[in-house]
C-alpha cells in the first residue's frame, strides 16, 4: 500500500496535469494508471473507496460561496449533499431496523404479564399509515401456525382482541374469554366504585348507572389526557412502545372508502367486529353483529369518539360519542409512523 502526502499528491497531479494536453488525471494503486477517457480524474482501486469530506451541518454552513456540484457527507443527517442554489440531499441513510411496516413484531401484552406476543403490521394502502394487523389483545402470531395470522372473516373470535373502557391501561378489566364467534365471558366481575385516580388499581370493570350515572366515566373527575399525547406523554397508553391509540380523524380518512362492515374488513386494516361491553352491568351487545373501536378524541361533553361498523354504514362522524365506561376494541396506529 502508498501513502502520499498530501501537498506532494497535489504538486504531481498539478505538473501531470500541465503535461497532459486533455488535462486527465488518473490516481491508482494498482499497475493501471492510465485514466479513462470519458474522465478528468480516474480513481482506480478494486479494494478502496473514496471518501467525500465528512463534517457536521455548523461545518456544512460555514463553508464561504459553495459552488455548484460542490459535495459533502453530513455527519449528523447521514446525508450525502450537493450543493445546487442550496444543500440538497441527494442519499441518506435509513436503519431498516426502525422500518416496521410490514414486519412483525414482538411486545409485551398485557404490560407487566412477562408474556410476550407476535403481532404483524401493515401499511394501509388509503392514507399510508402503519397499523398493527390485529386488535389489541387478539391471539398472537405463532410462525409456525399460519392459521393465526389472518382472520378467517370479520366474525373469527380470535381476532377480537379485548375490550377498554376509555383511557383505561391493560390493567386486565379488557380481557373477555372468547369461545366461539356468537359469545364470551368477560374475565374480570364489576364494581360501581369509580377510580379518583389514572390507575385504579384493580381489573374490576367500573360500571356507572343510567340515572345516576353522568358523566359515565370510571374515572372522577374526568381527565381528557390518558390517551392524548398532545403533552408529549401518553399517561395510560395500552399500544406497544411506539404506538398509540388512533385519532378520530385518522379513522375518518381509513373509513370514507367503507361503506360497511364488510368494507372494513375486506381493508387492509380487516377490522372484526367484537361488538362492546355495557357501561351499565358490564355485559356483552352486538358480538359478531357491529364493531366498535375507541379513537383517542375527546369532543365537547363527557364522553369519547369512536367508530362503529355496522351492517350497512360505518359511523365516524365528529359527534359519534360514547360514554367512556363503555368497553370496546383498540386497533393501534404507529405513533411517528417511521414506516
Amino acid at each position: 500500500m502508498k501513502y502520499y502526502n498530501l501537498k506532494y499528491l497535489i504538486i504531481a497531479v498539478i505538473l501531470f496535469c500541465s503535461l497532459n494536453k486533455y488535462s486527465q488525471v488518473s490516481i491508482s494503486d494498482m499497475e493501471e494508471q492510465q485514466a479513462n477517457s470519458s474522465a478528468v480524474l480516474d480513481l482506480i482501486s478494486d479494494d478502496k473507496g473514496f471518501l467525500l469530506p465528512r463534517m457536521d451541518t455548523d461545518n456544512r454552513d460555514a463553508i464561504t460561496e459553495p459552488a455548484n456540484s460542490l459535495m459533502i457527507f453530513n455527519n449528523e443527517k447521514k446525508c450525502i449533499e450537493v450543493w445546487v442554489e442550496g444543500w440538497q440531499e441527494l442519499w441518506c441513510y435509513e436503519d431498516e431496523s426502525d422500518k416496521i411496516c410490514g414486519n412483525n413484531i414482538t411486545f409485551e401484552y398485557p404490560k407487566g404479564s412477562g408474556n410476550n406476543v407476535i403481532y404483524g403490521t401493515v401499511e394501509s394502502s388509503i392514507t399510508g399509515e402503519c397499523w398493527l394487523d390485529r386488535n389489541l389483545g387478539s391471539i398472537s402470531y405463532d410462525e409456525g401456525n399460519n392459521n393465526t395470522y389472518e382472520p378467517s372473516s370479520n366474525s373469527d373470535y380470535n381476532f377480537y382482541g379485548d375490550l377498554f373502557q376509555w383511557g383505561r391501561l391493560d390493567d386486565g378489566h379488557q380481557v373477555i374469554n372468547w369461545t366461539d364467534s356468537e359469545s364470551g365471558t368477560p374475565n374480570t366481575g364489576t364494581t360501581e366504585d369509580l377510580s379518583t385516580t389514572n390507575v385504579p388499581g384493580h381489573d374490576l370493570f367500573i360500571t356507572t348507572d343510567i340515572v345516576s350515572g353522568s358523566p359515565f366515566d370510571w374515572i372522577t373527575p374526568q381527565n381528557d389526557d390518558l390517551w392524548n399525547e398532545d403533552n408529549g406523554e401518553i399517561l395510560n397508553n395500552p399500544c406497544p412502545e411506539g404506538w398509540r391509540v388512533p385519532t378520530l380523524q385518522e379513522w375518518q380518512a381509513e373509513s370514507n372508502s367503507w361503506g360497511n362492515k364488510h368494507d372494513a374488513f375486506d381493508s387492509d386494516l380487516m377490522l372484526t367486529i367484537a361488538g362492546r361491553r355495557n357501561n351499565l352491568n358490564g355485559s356483552l351487545s352486538d358480538t359478531g353483529t357491529k364493531g366498535y373501536y375507541w379513537s383517542n378524541t375527546v369532543p365537547s361533553g363527557s364522553g369519547a369518539n369512536g367508530l362503529m361498523l355496522e351492517e350497512d354504514d360505518v359511523n365516524n362522524s365528529e359527534t359519534s360519542s360514547y360514554a367512556r365506561t363503555f368497553a370496546m376494541s383498540i386497533r393501534c396506529i404507529k405513533q411517528n409512523n417511521n414506516k
